[in-house]
């Protein structure tokens, strides 16, 4: 009876401490990812602009008065989302591997690169 009981508190602990094996991105070792660019569209102050990496928002912010952004945050094993809150029409990139989201709404960076710069972003009207 006082193995079982002196037992019980062991496995807890371990399976407490055991490494989290759930199906989300995983932080690199002292990566980091930026992403700066510039909205050409009208209206392009303040802005939302997010980067997220599945449901993990890595960084947010909000476009200076001329359209500038800049977003940094830690880099991850999957796939990010460069996202806004508007349609986008077209983009340039300094990166030819990025693509445009199924719904418009977001820039698909890919894993292997960390820096990204976007010359000119339009939105649709």
């Amino acid at each position: 009876m006082k193995t079982s009981f002196i037992f019980s508190p062991i496995f807890g602990a371990i399976f407490l401490m055991s490494p989290n094996t759930r199906c989300q991105p995983e932080y690199k070792n002292h990566s980091r990812v930026i992403v700066e660019g510039k909205i050409t569209s009208q209206n392009a102050a303040n802005i939302d602009v997010k980067l997220n990496s599945g449901s993990i928002l890595i960084s947010e912010t909000k476009s200076n008065s001329d359209g500038s952004f800049k977003l940094g945050g830690p880099g991850t094993t999957a796939e990010k989302e460069l996202s806004f809150d508007r349609k986008i029409a077209s983009f340039t990139s300094n990166e030819t591997a990025c693509t445009l989201s199924y719904d418009s709404l977001a820039i698909i960076l890919p894993v292997e690169k960390s820096y990204f710069n976007f010359a000119q972003i339009t939105f649709k009207p």
